[in-house]
């Protein structure tokens, strides 16, 4: 007979044991979770997301809580998370798809589905048993399939015509920006423009819509610059306040004012560098990632964000992720030294100095390379020795400091050593993952190809890997696919 006190530690612990089974139980994407799959016969689902996403944490609580969805994840598929911020690779091969991405694997590595945004409950599940039935009749991998063609053809003015009206075809001249759902300002597309300011009215009329309609992301308050708004305007700003999108609103704001002279761009770039200061700066000199665009992990903000700063501070403050990575730290140095060139004040020089200085003594290899992050060290990514690069030549140009110039040469070398493809392009990361093979993203090897041909007085082997990477960046295979990329154009006569 059962006596009361074991009926309740029967209850308690049955109580422990539903509670543990609905828990996801994440693994880190690595060769050791298909090794899993393969003797387990169950297919892989790979969860990327980002800790400022609102989506991501709004899935969390609707999506992957739901205990019908927990179980069948438990019994069907191995569970991987990532952080899309802290993994560079997987952020290279995946960035297209948006956050949250849901991505799902046969178990030898293959893709059967990718997946972006939220999806709700129902639609998971749904989602989640089509994967899996599709995952149970895996078909052979095939052998040989042939790569996609980068076949060169030699640049024309043809060229520079298609890339100069793919440009156009996407500009919005009555509300400004691109013609998308989103709205945000893009560095080459701006960059363009102000090369042709005073002998082109249709781009100096965009941009005259375009900066001042930016202003309405900056927040007001603070400062730091939202993500973008949607709604095909500018008024539905997503709140997240991410470091990278600092440093290019900073670099557009102050090339903006080099050109035309208006003080409100610089107000603007200003603006963001207060609250960098006030909330980002790590006692490193480093700059923190991400700022969450909630208050309450989930719960849209927007009422927040229409408060005063006493008001803000009194509900607390949006969770503010302190990782620092080289490649987003060295775009801000490089923002810095723009604001430095039109405004002349020495401590936007030395804000780009500690950057430097912090990232070669913390994250730079024996070899020459640069970890993206001190904490992940699987593998070197194009962008964090690119952009490191390029912040010690712009130093170079500032200060004709030497050490700065053979920094900027030494990433150079460890560049064309460690991520030249057969096709002159550029791979986003040395891959040493069988199941996550190196891609190229085109956006950093335009601005690649400009850095190697503005340094290329300074070796021949340097004006040869711009030219291999031009001859890249302007093949039939990329241009065919391009949406508004004028930096190609820029990096014919950078």
């Amino acid at each position: 007979m059962i006596n009361m006190r074991n009926l309740l530690l029967l209850i308690l612990s049955c109580c422990i044991s539903s509670v543990h089974a609905q828990v996801n139980h994440w693994q880190r994407f690595s060769d050791e979770v298909f090794k899993q799959a393969q003797l387990e016969h169950k297919p892989v689902l790979l969860d990327l997301g980002a800790s400022w996403c609102h989506w991501c944490h709004v899935m969390d609580d609707s999506t992957y809580s739901n205990p019908a969805i927990v179980q069948y994840l438990a019994e069907h598929f191995i569970l991987v998370r990532e952080d899309q911020d802290k993994r560079p690779d997987l952020y290279a091969r995946y960035k297209d798809y948006g956050w949250p991405a849901t991505i799902i694997f046969y178990e030898d590595g293959r893709e059967i589905l990718k997946n972006s945004g939220y999806q709700a409950p129902e639609a998971f599940l749904a989602l989640l048993k089509g994967a899996y039935t599709t995952a149970r009749m895996m078909p052979p991998a095939k052998v040989g399939a042939a790569n996609s063609s980068y076949r060169t053809k030699k640049w024309s003015l043809s060229s520079a015509a298609f890339i100069h009206d793919n440009f156009l075809s996407y500009l919005d001249m009555e509300k400004g920006g691109y013609d998308m759902q989103q709205r945000f300002l893009e560095y080459d597309g701006i960059a363009y423009a102000l090369q042709r300011y005073h002998t082109d009215q249709v781009l100096q009329k965009w941009l005259q819509i375009t900066i001042p309609q930016s202003y309405k992301l900056n927040d007001p308050v603070w400062g730091g610059v939202y993500q973008y708004s949607t709604h095909n305007g500018w008024d539905y700003p997503h709140f997240e306040k991410i470091l990278s999108i600092q440093a290019r609103y900073i670099k557009i704001y102050s090339d903006y004012f080099a050109v035309t002279r208006d003080s409100s761009a610089l107000l603007q770039a200003v603006h963001i560098v207060s609250w960098l200061d006030k909330f980002m700066r790590s006692p490193s000199g480093l700059y923190y990632n991400s700022q969450d665009a909630d208050v309450i992990k989930g719960v849209h903000a927007g009422d927040y964000f229409q408060l005063s700063a006493t008001a803000r501070l009194q509900k607390g403050i949006p969770d503010i992720d302190s990782t620092c990575y080289a490649r987003e730290n060295a775009q801000l140095a490089t923002a810095f030294l723009h604001l430095h060139k039109v405004l002349a004040v020495p401590a936007h020089l030395q804000k780009a100095d500690s950057i430097l200085v912090a990232l070669q003594k913390n994250f730079k290899l024996a070899n020459g390379g640069y970890l993206h992050d001190t904490a992940f060290k699987a593998t070197v990514a194009l962008g964090d020795v690119l952009y490191t690069a390029i912040a010690n030549w712009e130093y170079y140009k500032c200060t004709a400091n030497e050490a700065a110039k053979k920094e900027a040469q030494d990433c150079a070398d460890y560049i064309l050593q460690h991520f030249t493809g057969s096709n002159g392009g550029l791979f986003s990361f040395i891959s040493n993952n069988k199941y996550l093979p190196a891609d190229y993203i085109l956006t950093e090897n335009i601005d690649a190809c400009r850095y190697f041909r503005n340094i290329a007085q300074l070796n021949p082997r340097y004006k040869k890997a711009g030219d291999d990477i031009f001859s890249y960046i302007s093949s039939p295979a990329v241009l065919q696919n391009i949406i508004a990329e004028p930096g190609i154009l820029m990096a014919v006569d950078p």
